[in-house]
């Protein structure tokens, strides 16, 4: 079940289960890395974008499109049931988190150089390209914020994290960027 719409989007309400890669990002190539070659696809889009996204797979060898939701999202509406949030907070609402009694682990999913370069004191980095193979790394008994440079990669990471049945979790919206522009510390 790929889901290709928008990251904030896929947080109000995704379909339980499903992967979130958006078209407006870097699509093909983290398509090529997170999904099975191996596994029929389902896209979930906005309607009328089906097509762009069946397409676009199939350039990177995903032949194996089986379908798509008929109407999006709203096919949905009578089955709440099959819809999970995410939860995106804000920069200083993660801050605050983390400065609390219980704080969240706080997973930075950039690739080394750039959390090298810059990143959150405290923060775990697991790359998103290796989070499924390192997923024993990651407790399941505590709170797991979630952030990369800018907000996509992270609800694919929130997305990867869901199918190994870890739910606890918050996506900082913006992720680093978001961060730095609230004028919150990082380590250099």
């Amino acid at each position: 079940l790929l889901d290709v719409r928008d990251a904030a989007e896929f947080a109000k309400g995704h379909l339980a289960g499903s992967i979130n890669i958006g078209l407006g990002g870097q699509y093909a190539t983290w398509a090529g890395t997170v999904l099975d070659r191996a596994k029929p696809i389902v896209i979930i889009a906005e309607p009328g974008r089906e097509q762009e996204a069946a397409l676009r797979l199939g350039r990177i060898g995903f032949d194996h499109v089986k379908g798509y939701l008929h109407g999006g999202m709203e096919a949905l509406a009578s089955r709440p049931d099959l819809v999970w949030p995410t939860e995106r907070i804000s920069a200083p609402m993660v801050a605050e988190e983390l400065a609390g009694a219980d704080p969240p682990l706080l997973l930075d999913i950039r690739n080394p150089r750039e959390w090298a370069a810059k990143h959150i004191a405290g923060s775990v980095n697991i790359p998103l390209n290796h989070l499924q193979e390192r997923i024993a790394e990651i407790p399941r008994d505590r709170r797991i914020a979630v952030h990369c440079a800018g907000g996509y990669r992270s609800s694919i990471a929130v997305s990867i994290l869901h199918q190994y049945g870890i739910t606890h979790l918050i996506e900082m919206a913006g992720g680093l960027a978001a961060w730095v522009a609230a004028q919150l510390p990082v380590v250099s």
